[in-house]
């Protein structure tokens, strides 16, 4: 059985067992319980073990400045992402997550604007990360008395994904950052401004995010449509081979033909739309 050390909030509880200290996740599993108390194994939806070592020192350092209902949402939001998604999130997230969530209420306060210039790109990007995030962002602004705006979104979705890919949130930032500087290429080559809300935008966008994965993974699909997209599609294949000397530059990796061909298909489109 698992003993209450310290409730956080109705939902969430710091518990001892003989190995050590968890955090519990579960329904109203801290409002009817209280220190010292046993909670039966039903109660519990979610566990996290307390790290040890400097990781260990760090959370507790975050017990102590950060208000018990923030790192309380904060595991809650982890649990319901790891259950969605059916993974085990990076153990950083227990600490990055939270101390986020207080530093936006405290820009809030001092009415700062948060603002994120990436929001669409993640949305198209990450789609499962950000809709948990969305969800995230509704339970905070439902329990809290300072609401966090839209753009929170999008940083937590960074948050999500970077745990799941077990990386640093600027890694996942940076590379969400270098996907909009290739999209904004595309608009000025194309000199057009692209409605980032249409499907073929979030179409092209899909497209170069998934292409660079191949290209990473070796997985590069045959074009049988080459010869004919150079002939036909003269303008818009110069145009993609432009893009794709911009890719191998930021992402450093190499391009292939077939690849090159698949984005003058999707410039084409563009310009369509």
């Amino acid at each position: 059985m698992y003993v209450i050390k310290k409730v956080l909030n109705n939902n969430v509880v710091i518990a001892e067992k003989e190995d050590g200290e968890v955090i519990l996740v579960g329904k109203a599993i801290g409002f009817d319980f209280k220190k010292k108390m046993s909670i039966p194994q039903d109660r519990i939806k979610s566990v996290f073990i307390k790290q040890k070592g400097e990781r260990g020192h760090n959370y507790e350092r975050l017990l102590q400045k950060i208000d018990n209902e923030v790192i309380g949402i904060s595991e809650e939001i982890i649990s319901l992402a790891e259950k969605e998604l059916n993974v085990k999130l990076n153990e950083a997230i227990h600490l990055s997550l939270a101390d986020h969530i207080n530093f936006a209420f405290q820009r809030i306060k001092k009415g700062v604007k948060i603002e994120n210039p990436f929001y669409n790109e993640l949305k198209i990007l990450y789609p499962k990360e950000f809709e948990i995030a969305q969800k995230a962002l509704e339970m905070i602004n439902v329990r809290f008395e300072h609401k966090l705006p839209e753009d929170e979104v999008g940083f937590i979705c960074l948050h999500i994904r970077a745990a799941i890919m077990e990386q640093d949130v600027s890694r996942s930032l940076a590379y969400t950052k270098k996907i909009k500087e290739i999209m904004g290429l595309i608009s000025k080559l194309l000199r057009k401004k692209l409605d980032i809300n249409s499907f073929q935008y979030i179409r092209t966008l899909t497209h170069i995010n998934f292409m660079i994965e191949r290209v990473r993974d070796n997985k590069t699909i045959k074009n049988d449509l080459l010869d004919s997209i150079k002939k036909e599609l003269y303008n818009e294949y110069s145009i993609a081979i432009k893009v794709a000397l911009k890719i191998e530059d930021i992402f450093n990796i190499k391009v292939p033909e077939d690849e090159i061909g698949y984005i003058a298909l999707h410039l084409r489109r563009l310009c369509e739309d």
